[in-house]
C-alpha cells in the first residue's frame, strides 16, 4: 500500500491518497479537489471508497467533486455526524470560514470495531471522539506496516482542539489513551493536519500524557 499526503490550503488539511495494485482510496477530501482528481487520474486506478474521520468542514470541502467524477464510490462516516455534511452550523464551516459549506449525503456509516475490506484496504475503525462528537480513527495492518489515520484527534506532539461544538478535553484524552495508546508502539500515525508520528512517540514525548 502507497500512501500520499496532500495538504490543502485551508487549514492546512492532510487529504491522505492511499492506493494498492488495483484501487485507491481517498481519506478526508479537503479543499484541494483538483489537485486530488489529478492525483487519482495519475495512479489511474478506480476510487473504491472515500473515508471521513469526522465530519469538519475543512475534512470535506473536496467531496461534492469527488462524487460527482466517482458517484459509485461509497462515502463513509459516523453516523453521529452524517447531518453534518449538509449542516454548515454543525461542519464549523460558518463559524471558522464565514461561509457555508456542504457536501453529499451518504448512507455508509462506520462499525465500530468491525473489519472492513474495500478493495483490498483492510482496516478497523476506532471511536475517538473529543475533538467532535463522531470523530474516528482508521487502523490499517498491511504487510508492509500498521498504520492509523488519526483525523484531529492526535498530532505530532499535541492534540486536537475540544473548544469547537460537541469538542470535549476529557473526553478527547480519554480517547487517546484508551483506544489509540492500546495500540502497538510501531504504528504511524497520519494526523489530519501536521507531520506524521508513531505511537511509541507519542506516548514517550506529547505533553499532553
Amino acid at each position: 500500500m502507497k500512501i500520499e499526503k496532500i495538504t490543502n490550503q485551508i487549514a492546512q488539511e492532510n487529504t491522505y491518497l492511499l492506493s494498492n495494485s488495483s484501487f485507491c482510496l481517498i481519506i478526508d477530501p479537503g479543499s484541494e479537489p483538483a489537485v486530488l482528481l489529478e492525483a487519482i487520474e495519475r495512479l489511474n486506478k478506480p476510487l473504491c471508497a472515500i473515508l471521513l474521520t469526522h465530519a469538519h468542514f475543512d475534512h470535506i470541502m473536496g467531496l461534492e467533486a469527488l462524487k460527482k467524477a466517482f458517484p459509485a464510490a461509497p462515502v463513509y462516516v459516523n453516523e453521529l455526524e452524517k447531518e453534518w455534511l449538509s449542516t454548515p452550523e454543525l461542519n464549523a464551516s460558518l463559524l471558522l470560514l464565514g461561509k457555508p459549506v456542504t457536501a453529499p449525503a451518504t448512507n455508509y456509516f462506520y462499525e465500530m470495531g468491525k473489519t472492513y475490506d474495500l478493495g483490498g484496504f483492510k482496516f478497523s475503525v476506532l471511536a475517538t471522539p473529543g475533538h467532535s462528537i463522531g470523530g474516528v480513527s482508521l487502523c490499517f495492518a498491511q504487510s508492509e506496516g500498521t498504520y492509523v489515520f488519526t483525523g484531529d484527534a492526535l498530532f505530532k506532539n499535541t492534540i486536537g482542539r475540544w473548544d469547537l461544538p460537541t469538542g470535549n478535553h476529557e473526553q478527547l484524552l480519554q480517547s487517546i489513551r484508551q483506544q489509540l495508546f492500546s495500540l502497538p508502539d510501531e504504528f504511524q500515525i497520519f494526523p489530519g493536519h501536521g507531520p506524521s508520528s508513531t505511537i511509541g512517540a507519542e506516548k514517550r514525548t506529547n505533553p499532553f500524557f
